[in-house]
């Protein structure tokens, strides 16, 4: 009697996991026919493995924002060019990333930086930048005004004044936006003249929000959770939301608050940061954030220099690797 009870316990638990396998089944059919692309990111992300191209493929003969964000290791450097083909670039990483980043605007045909801006004056951001002042014609050089006493901040003050580059020391409050190019709107949303960055470099980065028609990019530098809090107060909601997020100090649990993550409310994210670097980035905070989001994440330690197109109306992303 004993087995015979057993055996329709097994029975009627077989039944039961067949059930819920349906059921989970149909689940996933309705997920796939409302929202194939939504489907296709979390299939990707439960399987740690992000697509080459999300959302709709823009037309090739169609103007389009273009943005870089380089792989040079435990640092920052973003260049940008804008449907007419003006050229930013935003930060210039460490001082030995220079040939890799001379070597890429070489590949792009570039002999003229539009615009350049200097984030904040850590040398994970700005150590090349002598070098690519030196190198490089500038339309307009725009410096966080916070400063330093490094020889890579010394030496970026000496090629800018040697070359007699236009500078302008950037606030929210006294520059709101750029003039990089009409068809693209470049709003300053970070730093304010208010604040005192003495001892907070970090919070003196400067944060821009790049926008062609429906599609945007958010480069936020590392600008962390206090600088977040205080331009959610100051500015309207929609300033905020970006097609692309760039993660504040590489993945650091000190920027990228939830508020302002939801506030952004990205259809991608990308990080700049080195492989298995001293700090941890991304922290174990950042990590799950992102996994409750469930959009797709474009790391350059995994995926080396990472290509986003936004060409008004959607988006489309290629890596290196």
């Amino acid at each position: 009697m004993a087995s015979g009870k057993s055996g329709n316990a097994e029975a009627r638990a077989k039944r039961s996991r067949m059930i819920i396998g349906i059921i989970l089944l149909v689940a996933l059919a309705i997920y796939y026919i409302a929202d194939p692309a939504g489907f296709a990111n979390t299939m990707n992300t439960l399987l740690g493995d992000e697509p080459a191209v999300t959302a709709s493929a823009p037309d090739p003969d169609a103007k389009a924002l273009e943005v870089y964000f380089l792989d040079v290791g435990q640092g920052d450097c973003v260049f940008l060019r804008s449907p007419g083909g003006k050229t930013m670039l935003v930060d210039a990483g460490e001082r030995q990333y220079f040939d890799e980043i001379d070597g890429f605007l070489k590949e792009q045909g570039v002999k003229k930086l539009d615009a350049v801006v200097e984030t904040h004056p850590h040398s994970d951001h700005m150590g090349a930048m002598a070098k690519v002042v030196e190198n490089y014609d500038i339309g307009v050089f725009y410096a966080s005004p916070a400063t330093n006493n490094t020889v890579a901040f010394e030496d970026m003050l000496d090629a800018l004044e040697k070359k007699n580059v236009e500078t302008v020391s950037l606030y929210a409050d006294e520059t709101p936006s750029l003039d990089w190019d009409g068809d693209v709107r470049v709003r300053v949303l970070w730093p304010l003249t208010d604040e005192d960055f003495d001892n907070d470099l970090n919070n003196a980065s400067i944060v821009l929000h790049v926008a062609y028609k429906k599609t945007s990019v958010l480069l936020t530098g590392d600008a962390e959770t206090r600088a977040e809090r205080i331009m959610l107060e100051k500015f309207p909601a929609e300033y905020f939301h970006a097609t692309v997020l760039k993660l504040g100090h590489h993945g650091s649990s000190t920027s990228t608050g939830e508020a302002f993550f939801e506030a952004v409310s990205p259809e991608a994210v990308a990080i700049s940061l080195g492989a298995n670097n001293d700090y941890g980035h991304p922290h174990k905070e950042i990590l799950a954030l992102l996994n409750k989001w469930g959009g797709p994440v474009y790391r350059t330690d995994e995926k080396g220099t990472v290509h986003f197109t936004l060409d008004g109306e959607s988006w489309h992303a290629d890596t290196q690797k």
